[in-house]
């Protein structure tokens, strides 16, 4: 079973693995199995599709495209990169935004805690094949991504992570005590019923924070690829298979909570050996 809320995760500066997850709650939000997903969202994500006035296969290679065009022109950073560290590199990246790897944080950001940064997880291992095969289309990744500012990562769902894409997103609008007030004012909206698999997840909340605390927010190029893997997750279904409606959305559903809660206890599991802690439950 899992529980999804609005948490933070502290950090120490130069660390690579988080603290323990702080609830924004003194008690806990509503506990549910299975995360917003409505019975329409086969239809909706074909309207979608075709909106586009693309295949899906070309609609992805857009994507990719103007993610790669703007890494070129633009950088993956606020701050212009330092060449002399080991570039990150990530088996999403190529497929994502059509590179093999992104600079270092530059250390200078990574070392100030005003600045707002951006990482990018991939939770599924080998859930995301499988979940490819259910949705007809090779997935890049099972997302999640945190918004890390002030010290703290904020998310929307129950994950502790070792990063795996980072990006420098520039120095944060807001003060320590502006932010975590912003984040308490956003539970009303991002709490556990709003949860919804496709269209209201981790990654379109870690979008709505960085534009209310950076200059310019996730770079749309970069961003739109992973909104994709949820919210065109079913665009490539073949016909029998939207026509199983419910049944459809029920297995693929499952698929992703299963690979959250996966990666969720073996990364939790890994975190805790890497501090020399005890595991826990």
């Amino acid at each position: 079973m899992n529980a999804f809320f609005l948490a933070s995760t502290a950090f120490q500066p130069g660390s690579r693995a988080p603290a323990a997850p702080v609830l924004r709650h003194a008690s806990p939000l509503a506990v549910f199995r299975t995360p917003g997903s409505t019975d329409q969202a086969v239809a909706d994500q074909q309207r979608r599709a075709e909106a586009a006035g693309l295949t899906p296969k070309e609609y992805e290679e857009a994507t990719r495209r103007a993610a790669k065009e703007y890494l070129d022109a633009s950088g993956a950073h606020a701050m212009p990169a330092d060449g002399s560290a080991a570039a990150q590199r990530a088996s999403f990246l190529p497929q994502l935004w059509g590179v093999d790897s992104i600079p270092a944080v530059p250390a200078e950001a990574a070392a100030d805690e005003a600045r707002v940064l951006a990482t990018f997880y991939e939770i599924g291992g080998p859930l995301t094949s499988v979940l490819s095969t259910s949705v007809a289309k090779q997935l890049p990744m099972i997302p999640h991504v945190g918004i890390r500012v002030h010290g703290v990562e904020y998310f929307y769902s129950d994950h502790i992570e070792c990063r795996t894409v980072t990006i420098d997103l520039g120095p944060s609008l807001l003060g320590k005590d502006e932010v975590e007030g912003l984040v308490g004012s956003l539970e009303a909206t991002w709490d556990a019923d709003a949860y919804h698999v496709f269209d209201k997840n981790c990654v379109h909340f870690s979008d709505a924070l960085a534009a209310r605390v950076s200059e310019g927010g996730l770079p749309q190029p970069l961003v739109q690829g992973v909104l994709d893997v949820s919210e065109r997750m079913l665009d490539s279904l073949p016909e029998w298979r939207r026509a199983l409606g419910r049944r459809v959305m029920n297995e693929v559903t499952r698929l992703v909570v299963v690979s959250w809660g996966k990666a969720s206890k073996e990364k939790k599991e890994r975190v805790a050996d890497d501090l020399g802690v005890e595991r826990g439950a």
